[in-house]
């Protein structure tokens, strides 16, 4: 071989070792430039040191936690997560200090203020910060994982498999969006808990009366489950759970016709509606208050059409109990008003309770179509 075939072969390889060295070069100084962003510096921290001055009594652990007691380890199984979010608190900067929140789904696990150190330029062209640690406090008052689980009263909660029981139990309240039917008769109600104090993410699960599996979604570690109540379609066949059959439509429509003026008879027909009300309801004051009020004598001087009433339905019916059900009510009342037709639309959802040996109207929820 050539003096000149070996020089060329030896000038080859040098710059071939230097293009890989230079890519090298530029590889790390590139993962040296996207580390030192401040959210990469950021989550690089927790995740290398940020639980190494973790004690394992910062907290009492849970007894529905079953895996090892190490809080420290915990801690760095949740800070090398992808669960956590970063997110920079401009009220407590100052004097270039920047000050950082971190989150395990959406609750604050950790404050960090940082500082740059200096700043330098990466290949001569990039802009980076040497950061330095100023503090890092933990928010560990409720253990690394701590949930709010709302059920009804007769649903089992399992933690870790282990059965969750009423010392757990922080608020029973009434089932959502039934509080005035349970002001008079009582309806399933609902076991607030306060599950804290974990270091892993534990295993949840929830079982009905019928002790199958419920599914559930968590969301800012909350868990709220309502109570599946019995839904029927038709009057006919919801009428094998009431306790005695009463005419909903009537009522609904003399509820119509009561206000706008056409009912008749002592305070505009009041007297025929009271007898399916309760005086504490607010569906009872807001009549009271419209057959007594001004307004009731402003109504537009009208007719009807023949039928007055068409598209009348009763459908949806909710049993929650042998005392209390809901059900959607539509009619639509058709009405002449300056030389004009008028269509005068009931859409609502009524809610009825059976007490002293009847049944009662006592709430109402306009529904949209």
């Amino acid at each position: 071989m050539s003096k000149y075939k070996k020089s060329l072969i030896i000038y080859s390889i040098l710059i071939a070792l230097l293009v890989v060295i230079f890519l090298i070069y530029t590889y790390h100084s590139l993962v040296l430039y996207e580390r030192n962003l401040v959210d990469n510096y950021i989550g690089y921290y927790l995740k290398n040191e940020g639980y190494k001055n973790i004690q394992n009594d910062i907290f009492k652990v849970s007894e529905l936690e079953i895996n090892d007691k190490d809080i420290k380890d915990g801690v760095k199984k949740l800070y090398q997560s992808n669960n956590l979010k970063y997110i920079e608190n401009k009220k407590l900067e100052k004097d270039n200090l920047y000050v950082y929140d971190v989150y395990n789904n959406n609750v604050l696990i950790n404050r960090i203020s940082l500082k740059s150190k200096k700043k330098y330029k990466i290949m001569g062209i990039l802009n980076s910060d040497e950061w330095e640690i100023v503090n890092s406090e933990n928010y560990f008052d409720n253990g690394l994982y701590s949930y709010e689980i709302a059920i009804p009263e007769n649903y089992q909660l399992y933690i870790n498999n282990k059965l969750v029981n009423d010392k757990y139990i922080i608020e029973t309240k009434d089932v959502d969006n039934l509080s005035e039917l349970t002001e008079f008769i009582s309806i399933s109600k609902k076991n607030i808990y306060n599950i804290n104090n974990l270091i892993y993410e534990p295993e949840i699960k929830i079982l009905d009366e019928n002790n199958k599996e419920v599914n559930y979604i968590l969301n800012d570690n909350k868990i709220n489950i309502d109570k599946e109540f019995l839904k029927i379609s038709t009057y006919e066949e919801a009428k094998k759970y009431l306790k005695n059959d009463f005419d909903i439509m009537e009522l609904a429509e003399n509820y119509s016709l009561f206000l706008t003026d056409d009912l008749g008879g002592e305070r505009h027909g009041l007297y025929k509606l009271t007898p399916y009300m309760l005086k504490d309801t607010d569906v009872y004051k807001r009549a009271l208050s419209w057959s007594i009020g001004p307004d009731i004598l402003m109504v537009s001087e009208h007719t009807f059409k023949n039928p007055r009433f068409t598209n009348e339905k009763l459908e949806n019916f909710i049993i929650y109990n042998d005392l209390a059900f809901s059900v959607e009510v539509h009619l639509e009342k058709n009405m002449i008003v300056s030389h004009k037709d008028k269509v005068d639309v009931m859409n609502d959802r009524l809610y009825f309770i059976y007490y002293d040996g009847s049944y009662k109207w006592v709430k109402s929820e306009s529904i949209k179509r």
